[in-house]
């Protein structure tokens, strides 16, 4: 990280250099770097689904527990926040509250997408990988315990289903 941090620092010896490199090249650079990262996008992968048959679908946490109308609306809600970023970007008379607008996103997501898509489900779409693997192990137990009946009813290692799944919205807040 470091290193990466000091080639771009030291980049600022050489722009006299730089500047003798055709534009047209840095661009195609900079369009090589973005096709090429697109692959690890789990943004980008969500959006190819649309295009896809369910039965196609990768095996992900949340297209395994998540219905798959669910992974599309947020996706929407997705497009819809970069369509109003893009769109403040790019209008020169309002381009000003560009930044505003980024930072908008992060209250949009806090407290305007738990209105549409449960907690679990947006710490499937856009959890810390260690929470989702916390909660899918969760999930897992219980399902484990529910089907093989290792304890009496409703209850998993002592503790009620209802217990389970509050601890789960703790955890996801």
């Amino acid at each position: 990280m470091f290193f990466s941090h000091l080639l771009v620092g030291l980049s600022l010896l050489f722009l006299q250099v730089l500047q003798l490199l055709p534009m047209i090249v840095l661009y195609g650079v900079f369009l090589f770097m973005g096709l090429s990262a697109l692959p690890a996008m789990q943004f980008w992968n969500r959006f190819l689904l649309f295009l896809q048959q369910p039965s196609r679908y990768p095996d992900t946490v949340f297209t395994r527990y998540m219905d798959k109308a669910r992974i599309h609306m947020y996706t929407v809600w997705q497009i819809v926040f970069f369509g109003l970023v893009f769109f403040v970007q790019n209008m020169s008379a309002i381009s000003i509250v560009f930044p505003f607008m980024t930072l908008l996103c992060i209250p949009a997501r806090l407290y305007f997408l738990p209105r549409f898509l449960e907690g679990w489900e947006l710490l499937l779409l856009d959890g810390d990988d260690l929470d989702i693997r916390a909660w899918e192990n969760k999930k897992r137990t219980a399902m484990h315990s529910i089907r093989f009946n290792d304890v009496e009813d409703s209850t998993v290692h002592g503790k009620d289903m209802k217990e389970i799944s509050d601890e789960e919205e703790v955890t996801d807040a």
